[in-house]
């Protein structure tokens, strides 16, 4: 799903993925999978403020998406999907949430960009064939 929503990500969409793991995290972070920093710069000199960023970025893990709003600076990280972190039925409801999530920013439907199952994965025929038994 995010390989396909990767190669049909609209051009002119303010997020600009590098690679399908980095349209991954911040897809999982947008459907609300995330930890987000938030950092105060309200009364704060400038020096001061780049510091407390430059830390809070710093800190972060893998791949950020800061944002600055109203004297506050987010830093968002996706949250882990490891199998021992994530439970199955969470799992099953983020992966829904990202599905909603690629089709309201990019405005095409998950089904309509996925391939056809047949042309994803061979037939177990196919993949046992050459298993002798």
């Amino acid at each position: 799903m995010i390989r396909a929503a990767h190669s049909h990500w609209p051009a002119g969409h303010r997020f600009k993925p590098i690679n399908d793991d980095h349209l991954r995290k911040w897809l999982q972070a947008k459907a609300g999978h995330a930890i987000v920093t938030t950092i105060d710069t309200v009364g704060l000199e400038t020096n001061a403020a780049i510091l407390l960023i430059a830390a809070g970025l710093s800190a972060a893990k893998d791949h950020t998406f800061p944002f600055a709003a109203d004297g506050k600076f987010y830093i968002f990280q996706s949250e882990s999907i490891a199998f021992d972190t994530l439970p199955h039925l969470s799992a099953c409801a983020l992966f829904d949430a990202v599905a909603d999530t690629i089709e309201a920013e990019t405005g095409l439907k998950v089904t309509d960009i996925m391939p056809a199952i047949r042309e994803r994965k061979p037939a177990k025929v196919e993949t046992f064939e050459s298993v002798p038994l």
